[in-house]
């Protein structure tokens, strides 16, 4: 507990990202990758291995943009790096470890950026008695054209899971219209990566999955109901919550796909 509050206190951070709770979330993770690095190593490489790939259909390599950078433990960023003339690292904080790594590569830049669109109107809107959910109005940090290669690395699943948590304390949120608040916001992100004109790369969690110690599975839940993705190249399954993370007696797994999408080739947010 100690080092997630010095890791508040020194981490440069948007108010916005304070308030609404995102750079807490990104500590959390920090902790929770610290407990279970070994089982979430797997994930980490096949997540690396799947943005290589697709890095490799860039025809042209002036900027990556990479979504959802987090801990950069599944970005391959020397590579990426090295690949390209500027790379953009995007995500809602960045704690002290990941900016030093970025640091060491002079064409890296770190973008603090709310990757939704929601955080300022949830905290000027809805945190001042406003009763309409703010609609996601994501931007890019530049001219879409300006990219050639765009990751969004395990984040559609989870744009929603800060502005719901934030809302839930402020009064009671029917399922029903919290389901279709984090599908807005998972299509709004769908769209946005529509808007590049590169080589894009989607990797996200579909489901998900509570394992008994038997390797009965005792439920399966959808990640992202009402979306509708391309055909994947990838797939694999992530130990999200090995036994002892959530209960003792049950593990938490995630069925990730990576999919990569080419010039002209949309990603599907339809029904």
């Amino acid at each position: 507990m100690l080092l997630e509050a010095l890791n508040w206190v020194a981490t440069p951070a948007p108010d916005w990202a304070r308030q609404a709770g995102y750079l807490k979330e990104l500590i959390a993770l920090q902790a929770r990758h610290r407990r279970w690095r070994t089982q979430w190593a797997p994930h980490h490489q096949a997540c690396r291995a799947a943005i290589r790939a697709a890095m490799a259909q860039c025809r042209t390599r002036r900027h990556a943009l990479i979504y959802g950078s987090g801990l950069l433990n599944d970005i391959p960023l020397g590579e990426l790096a090295v690949a390209f003339e500027r790379v953009t690292l995007v995500d809602v904080a960045h704690l002290w470890p990941q900016r030093l790594t970025a640091h060491r590569y002079p064409n890296v830049a770190m973008i603090e950026r709310d990757i939704s669109g929601v955080a300022l109107s949830l905290l000027h809107g809805v945190a001042m008695g406003a009763d309409r959910l703010p609609a996601p109005k994501p931007k890019p940090p530049e001219e879409p054209a300006a990219f050639d290669f765009v990751v969004s690395a395990n984040l559609m699943s989870q744009l929603a899971v800060v502005p719901l948590r934030f809302l839930a304390g402020r009064g009671p949120l029917p399922a029903d219209a919290a389901n279709a608040y984090a599908r807005d916001i998972a299509k709004a992100h769908l769209d946005h990566l529509n808007g590049f004109e590169g080589v894009r790369c989607l990797i996200a969690d579909t489901k998900r999955q509570i394992v008994a110690r038997d390797g009965t599975v005792q439920r399966t839940e959808a990640q992202l109901p009402g979306v509708s993705l391309p055909l994947h190249n990838r797939s694999w399954w992530w130990e999200l919550a090995p036994f002892g993370e959530i209960s003792r007696n049950s593990s938490l797994l995630a069925h990730v796909v990576a999919i990569t999408m080419l010039p002209d080739e949309p990603a599907d947010s339809g029904q």
